[in-house]
């Protein structure tokens, strides 16, 4: 599939001058022959706020020297780091890990399980929001260039930083890129301005108090914590991709939670104005049953990626350099942990190397 690519015009520019958790932390990284260390960093809920949460992450580095370069990865909801280095349990591959795809490259990768999900902390829910969210991944983001995350040999830093996110992660990406000017890329996935109608409905139905879900007894979820019910992720998730169901089922097994203010201020978090000042990635299955909805000159969204790019380009920022978009032919909503996972995390790989790079100095930046 063609990668399409949008500029801001030229007078614009003059004119105006982003197996996990439930596995247990200090488990061994999937990410095989690499080396990785898990850390919990202390962070608020907002500006003026004690750090007194901690969320888990796990930094990954390639073979050789540390690259300049680290990818932060940003899941959506129900899901934690293991969305980024998941296992393959038909065939022992890595085909299901962005984070080997990553090492593979070149780059450092940092997996986070977001506020309130995984094994990070679990505040009361009516505080995990968007904006929290944003302000805990700056926080990450500034741990990493203070160089105060360690790794499998001790804290290092890192020069430049590429925000990855997947539905709503790609939401809190919208925000910290906005809100907070310090990545030096944005990687957008399984996500849009242009949502089906129905899809409000199609996340609702499945969820219920986490509370009430045999994995999640006594471990502390207040009733504004929410979980998938069981067998209802095929449908909500991954349909009409094609996926191993030995994959759905330890995706069932692995999941984690979201919280009703998370859910119920979606409307907002659409329609707030994005200001994003650095090169964008935009990816998209072609067939995404949340996020490719009805436009008014295609039936679909991601039709294609020029329909992605047109649409969604705009709504980024006035500022923002480029931007392209990539459309996965028959993928839903999950791109990570279906079978044609290699292309989507091929085409990131690429995308990263060209337009941010691994070494030190400035980033490679837009063709002019």
């Amino acid at each position: 599939m063609t990668t399409w690519t949008w500029r801001m015009p030229a007078n614009v520019a003059l004119g105006l001058i982003v197996l996990g958790a439930l596995l247990g932390p200090g488990a061994p990284a999937l990410a095989a022959g690499r080396g990785c260390q898990d850390n919990l960093i202390a962070v608020a809920l907002a500006p003026g706020l004690p750090r007194d949460q901690q969320v888990f992450t796990r930094l990954c580095l390639p073979e050789g020297p540390p690259p300049a370069t680290v990818q932060l990865l940003v899941h959506g909801i129900t899901y934690t780091h293991l969305h980024w280095d998941f296992p393959d349990p038909t065939g022992g591959t890595a085909r299901y890990s962005y984070v080997n795809a990553a090492l593979e490259a070149g780059f450092a990768t940092l997996a986070m399980d977001r506020i309130g999900g995984g094994a990070s902390s679990r505040p009361l829910g009516a505080l995990v929001t968007i904006e929290s969210n944003a302000y805990v991944v700056h926080q990450v983001v500034q741990a990493l260039r203070a160089g105060s995350v360690r790794g499998p040999a001790g804290a290092l830093g890192f020069e430049k930083v590429v925000l990855v996110g997947h539905s709503y992660g790609s939401f809190t990406a919208w925000y910290e890129a906005t809100d907070y000017q310090d990545v030096d890329g944005v990687i957008l996935s399984g996500v849009s301005h242009t949502f089906q109608p129905t899809a409000p409905l199609n996340v609702l139905l499945p969820l219920r108090p986490a509370a009430l879900e045999p994995a999640f007894f006594g471990e502390g979820y207040d009733l504004t914590y929410l979980s998938t019910v069981p067998g209802s992720r095929q449908i909500t998730f991954y349909a009409p991709g094609k996926a191993d169901p030995a994959v759905i089922a330890l995706d069932e097994r692995t999941k984690s939670t979201l919280t009703l203010t998370e859910f119920s201020l979606f409307p907002t978090v659409i329609a707030r104005p994005l200001d994003i000042r650095v090169p964008v990635l935009l990816a998209n299955g072609a067939g995404d049953t949340l996020f490719c909805g009805p436009t008014l000159t295609s039936g679909n969204l991601c039709a294609n990626a020029q329909t992605l790019l047109a649409i969604e380009a705009p709504r980024l920022g006035p500022r923002v350099p480029c931007v392209e978009a990539w459309v996965l032919p028959g993928a839903g909503h999950m791109l990570n942990t279906i079978l044609d996972a290699p292309r989507w995390f091929a085409v990131a790989q690429e995308w990263s190397t060209r337009l941010v790079g691994m070494g030190p100095g400035p980033a490679p930046g837009c063709a002019r």
